[in-house]
């Protein structure tokens, strides 16, 4: 299911769904901005999304060579790693507190720019490959990835594989029981939910009443 912020069946839909994370953290980071975190929160989702629903397919169909993976991943990790920075400069870490902030914000738009550099030409490529359909669906499992990816940056753990997979689940789990306890602002699209009406003991616990059945009926 994908959220109606983004419009995955228009042209170049994969393109402007993935890359529409690297203008909202771009936003965020602008100078004078007043929630950086809301970049850390972006950028971590986005990465996060990329390598569970992007990269395997890039990999399979691009074939591309280790070289290419391996500078793709270091520019993800070098990112990633700014962000867990930023994240304990703006959250208050006292061992982080006297970074200067700019020169931070500088760092980190520095390191997006050389992500988003070979994540546009890994999109390229796919979206000459696939045809609509696949770009579609490829964007719609992002988005689904992205709606349930961690919220923070977790450089230092597993991102490949079965391992990667483990990490992925636990760490999104572990990120959003702590955005409610920090009451932490979180941009990014949820999943919506269909409201589910009570049944009888629901109702009761809710001190809602319910109707009257007539007997007779």
């Amino acid at each position: 299911m994908t959220s109606p912020r983004f419009d995955v069946t228009s042209d170049s839909a994969l393109a402007c769904v993935v890359e529409d994370a690297h203008e909202q953290a771009g936003a965020a980071l602008t100078a004078g901005a007043s929630s950086p975190l809301d970049a850390v929160v972006w950028l971590s989702a986005h990465l996060a999304a990329v390598g569970r629903a992007i990269t395997p397919v890039a990999t399979r169909r691009l074939g591309e060579t280790a070289a290419v993976r391996r500078e793709a991943y270091r520019r993800e990790l070098e990112l990633e790693r700014m962000l867990r920075i930023a994240e304990r400069r703006h959250s208050g870490d006292v061992l982080a507190s006297g970074l200067d902030a700019e020169r931070l914000r500088t760092s980190i738009l520095s390191r997006l720019d050389a992500h988003a550099e070979i994540e546009h030409t890994r999109l390229t490529a796919l979206a000459d490959l696939l045809d609509d359909e696949e770009q579609r669906a490829l964007a719609e499992a992002y988005l689904d990835a992205l709606m349930t990816a961690p919220t923070r940056p977790h450089p230092h753990l597993p991102h490949r594989g079965l391992s990667g997979a483990i990490a992925f689940r636990v760490n999104a789990v572990r990120d959003r029981l702590l955005d409610t306890m920090d009451s932490r602002h979180v941009p990014l699209p949820r999943m919506p939910h269909e409201a589910c009406r009570p049944g009888r003991w629901g109702s009761y616990l809710l001190g809602q009443m319910q109707p009257e059945v007539d007997p007779a009926r």
